[in-house]
């Protein structure tokens, strides 16, 4: 069985955790109000979980972003959301080649999380819910199980596409305040995991929460949430909160930053390394502006919008062929011979092992350690020089 972490949220007096928490409730009562919250699916503006880190960084950004319009999904969100989509309907043959590898993934990960927990057959299952803590901040969650005629027990599943790596479960923001809205809305719960599955960036993590971790983590968010709506409150920029914030681009302090970099005078070899830390601090954040900036700039002119000095250029073409595709074609000049023609192939590893744990009805982690043992002679591995990157914050 994989280790389920505790979850160690701020540990400070819950002034909510007695509050909505009516364990007499008829289970009736519960059912209508999670389908009530299923239908209140828009944020009305207000702050939603997934946002609940950038705030706590930098607790002005929420207002200031109420300035700039929600911006269009890039290709990746798109494909995150036909994949979360795909999962939630239980069918991937929607799904593009590589989104449905993607999805299957999420559910390897999603079996080896079910048998981690080992909490049994579930008494009941929400998909895609959107739940509200009062009218403070909302989130949508991706899966939940519930278990026992009580619904005491839960476990909540987060689905990640993308090829960041987020902080692990038991640090992981998002899905406290989750959590918290789960036992909001829930209030039966007193056992809840926590699972975050981002089979693209790294392996998959489980915290668990009793009832006094989720009071904690009830007053850690709803204070976040008051000092974001607080129209004095600080806007105080960094790489982590600037990354995601809509608002950078408007914002006077990140801004600010650009301006005093621009300005110092730097003579690299003499730097301590101190300052080449506080440095590169700095300029992730500007770096963060460029970007949106150049994305704006993109995306204008996309639309036909002229901007001076910058061009729209044709994107670059690669071809490809399956291997028994161009084999077929290949083959029939009758020149070629199948060696010679192999010599050209690469195999994906990842592919091949797919193929190996269809063939033998084995998990992926079983069948690529037979892959391993069979071509450890062969396999070619190469690692490139070390990336510098930024140290992870939770």
């Amino acid at each position: 069985m994989l280790p389920v972490e505790r979850s160690h949220p701020r540990p400070e007096e819950s002034r909510h955790a007695d509050q909505d928490r009516d364990q007499g409730q008829p289970q009736q009562r519960q059912i209508l109000r999670l389908l009530f919250h299923r239908k209140m699916s828009e944020r009305k503006g207000k702050i939603s979980g997934s946002k609940i880190k950038s705030y706590r960084d930098c607790a002005g950004a929420f207002n200031l972003e109420q300035q700039v319009p929600e911006q269009p999904a890039g290709p990746a969100a798109e494909m995150g959301t036909r994949i979360h989509s795909a999962l939630e309907k239980g069918d991937l043959s929607v799904l593009a080649p590589e989104e449905r590898d993607i999805a299957e993934a999420c559910l390897q990960e999603y079996g080896e999380i079910i048998e981690a927990v080992n909490l049994g057959n579930p008494s009941a299952t929400i998909k895609e819910a959107r739940f509200w803590y009062d009218d403070l901040y909302s989130g949508a969650i991706d899966l939940i199980h519930l278990y026992g005629e009580e619904h005491d027990t839960a476990l909540m599943v987060d689905w990640k596409t993308g090829r960041v790596a987020q902080s692990q479960a038991a640090e992981n923001l998002q899905l406290r305040a989750y959590g918290v809205l789960l036992k909001k809305n829930i209030p039966s719960i007193k056992r809840l995991f926590v699972a975050i599955v981002q089979p693209m960036a790294s392996k998959f993590t489980i915290a668990e929460y009793d009832e006094s971790d989720l009071a904690f983590a009830e007053a850690e968010v709803v204070e976040i949430c008051q000092n974001a709506y607080n129209p004095d409150a600080p806007r105080t920029p960094s790489p982590d909160a600037c990354k995601w914030c809509r608002a950078k681009s408007i914002c006077p302090e990140a801004r600010g930053v650009h301006t005093a970099l621009a300005e110092r005078k730097i003579d690299v070899p003499a730097m301590t390394n101190d300052q080449i830390g506080d440095f590169l601090e700095k300029a992730d954040i500007v770096e963060s502006l460029i970007e949106a900036v150049r994305a704006e700039a993109k995306a204008r002119l996309i639309a036909g919008q002229e901007i001076t000095g910058r061009t729209l250029q044709k994107g670059r073409t690669t071809r490809s062929v399956t291997a028994a595709a161009a084999w077929e074609k290949v083959s029939q000049t009758g020149n070629v011979r199948l060696s010679d023609f192999l010599e050209t192939c690469k195999v994906s590893l990842p592919s091949l092992e797919k193929v190996v744990a269809k063939a033998f009805d084995l998990k992926a982690k079983e069948a690529k350690t037979i892959l391993d043992e069979k071509l450890v002679d062969v396999i070619e591995s190469k690692t490139s020089e070390p990336i510098m990157v930024r140290a992870t914050s939770k």
